[in-house]
């Protein structure tokens, strides 16, 4: 027996498919590689250098609302994780000493930052606020890596913008162009090697999630050649030596880049990046006689990130486009009107064939 369901049931099944899949695209936080988060750890002491135990110790993010707390233990210590990459205010306090805000704390991909404090006796409560940045070096892995911020991403004159050549301002990281390019990329775009390694060793993420070739594991890259979008990153990460085992799969070093996901305030982007030949100079195959080739290259992007829920959900929204133009010289040497003839000149002869 066929049963047949009603027109009303699946409009509703419709509608619950439709709230999923927009759940699932917009709260995107959820979902990120434990690789992807940032811990923020220390020591709470009085003056004395004695440790304080059952200090309150809340994370609060900038912009976005997402609180974590934690209490120190009988050691004086503390570690809250699963932090998504952003800025960060610490706030340490404890009955009977005054309050210490420390401010400025930049939190990276899978970063471990240590914010140790010194709390002083007050009994009228009182609070200090610290705004210097906290240097954001992690020194509870022997992982060698380096991180370009966004604004590297976003002001840096990249030719191409692409992902690749972003991560070439990271020692150790080289173009190979000479290494046969990706199914997935047009045949226009080169590889890269990380200290010397294979290019297809190399692990490109993106929000802790797999984005290589799944033929041969070359670099991805879309229809234009080229890995664009880098107006979209909030960081991009380069690992070089002795990364954990939690990236898995190559061994050649890893590029992750993570992305932006809004925050409570309303932002827009506009950009356009112009090249063309105005300036260029002729290469070796280019004639004399002839102007230099046409070439007009127009990158450009727009974007808009708010709330969507304050201090709940956001949104982060963006589009990049690739136009270009491009002609090249060709030149070919054929007999001439000899040949045609059949008078065929011998290979001597220097004006045996003309261009």
């Amino acid at each position: 027996m066929i049963a047949s369901v009603p027109p009303s049931r699946k409009s509703a099944s419709h509608r619950c498919y439709l709230l999923f899949a927009l759940s699932v695209a917009f709260v995107s936080t959820c979902g990120w590689s434990q690789a992807q988060l940032g811990t923020v750890f220390g020591t709470v002491t009085d003056p004395t250098g004695a440790v304080i135990p059952g200090a309150n110790v809340t994370v609060s993010g900038v912009g976005n609302g997402l609180k974590r707390d934690a209490l120190t233990d009988m050691k004086g210590q503390y570690q809250v994780m699963g932090l998504p990459t952003g800025k960060y205010v610490v706030r340490i306090e404890k009955e009977g000493f005054q309050t210490e805000i420390r401010e400025g704390i930049a939190i990276s991909a899978a970063a471990a930052i240590a914010v140790n404090s010194t709390l002083h006796v007050g009994r009228v409560p009182q609070q200090v606020t610290a705004s210097a940045d906290v240097p954001t070096i992690d020194s509870t892995t022997s992982t060698v890596s380096g991180a370009i911020s966004e604004r590297s991403l976003t002001e840096l004159p990249l030719n191409d913008r692409d992902l690749f050549k972003a991560a070439m301002l990271e020692p150790g990281v080289a173009p190979t162009p000479s290494t046969a390019p990706s199914l997935l990329s047009n045949g226009k775009t080169g590889q890269v090697s990380i200290n010397g390694m294979r290019p297809s060793w190399t692990n490109v993420l993106i929000d802790g999630m797999d984005a290589n070739d799944p033929v041969f594991g070359f670099s991805p890259a879309g229809a234009s050649g080229l890995f664009l979008g880098l107006d979209e990153l909030a960081e991009l990460r380069v690992l070089t030596q002795t990364f954990n085992a939690d990236y898995g799969k190559n061994g050649g070093g890893v590029i992750e880049a993570i992305t932006k996901s809004g925050s409570n305030q309303l932002h827009g982007a506009l950009f356009e990046s112009h090249r063309d030949a105005t300036l260029d100079a002729k290469n070796y195959f280019d004639l004399a006689s002839r102007p230099i080739p046409q070439f007009v290259r127009n990158q450009f992007a727009a974007s808009i990130e708010g709330p969507l829920v304050h201090d709940r959900t956001f949104f982060f929204v963006s589009y990049e486009g690739f136009r270009e133009v491009q002609e090249s010289t060709a030149i070919a040497t054929v007999p001439d009107g000899l040949a045609h003839q059949g008078l065929l000149p011998s290979a001597s002869d220097p004006n045996a064939c003309h261009p």
